[in-house]
């Protein structure tokens, strides 16, 4: 996923690559599958070749390490988004944040893969339980990303775990594959 791809569409359809789908969840199974895919990234970062190298040349796709970090990060920022979200009457405006500005600076290439698991299964376990802990009409709590596009509690919370489950299927794809 680029910075310029809008991938909201997921919302409404499968994804035909990684299969997952947005409505296929009641609300509150959101927080057990959350903490479930937080496993499997430990699991899947715990693999030796989480850590491979790309082929020389290609740029374009992060190796399994990389993805881990990056989900890390998306969690903990959609975690952040949430809570604004349920403290403002006022829907706030979400900053713009690039993904791939964050992988350089954070040297996601350089990472322990054993710590990135379990910050991410961390993240992944606190973020579930604030969702646990939404009631009634928060989850129509809403929140409006800095291109306009508002989300609820709810749709945010399915569009972040797409995200997740989507690059863990990345990840495995390039470790199986």
């Amino acid at each position: 996923m680029g910075v310029d791809d809008d991938w909201t569409w997921v919302l409404e359809r499968p994804c035909d690559h990684c299969g997952y789908q947005a409505d296929a969840l009641e609300r509150d199974e959101l927080g057990g599958r959350i903490r479930g895919v937080g496993g499997a990234w430990r699991e899947t970062l715990g693999r030796g070749s989480a850590v491979s190298r790309l082929r020389d040349g290609d740029d374009r796709i992060w190796t399994p390490l990389q993805y881990g970090c990056h989900v890390s990060d998306v969690v903990k920022l959609f975690d952040e988004r949430t809570r604004q979200m349920l403290k403002k009457r006022k829907p706030p405006t979400f900053t713009d944040w690039d993904q791939e500005e964050e992988a350089v600076k954070s040297d996601y290439a350089k990472q322990d893969p054993a710590k990135v698991a379990y910050d991410l299964a961390s993240s992944a376990g606190k973020y579930a339980d604030l969702l646990d802990r939404v009631n009634g009409d928060e989850w129509q709590n809403e929140g409006i990303r800095s291109d306009g596009e508002r989300f609820t509690v709810e749709s945010l919370a399915r569009y972040m775990l797409h995200e997740v489950e989507h690059h863990l299927w990345d990840a495995r794809q390039q470790i199986d594959g």
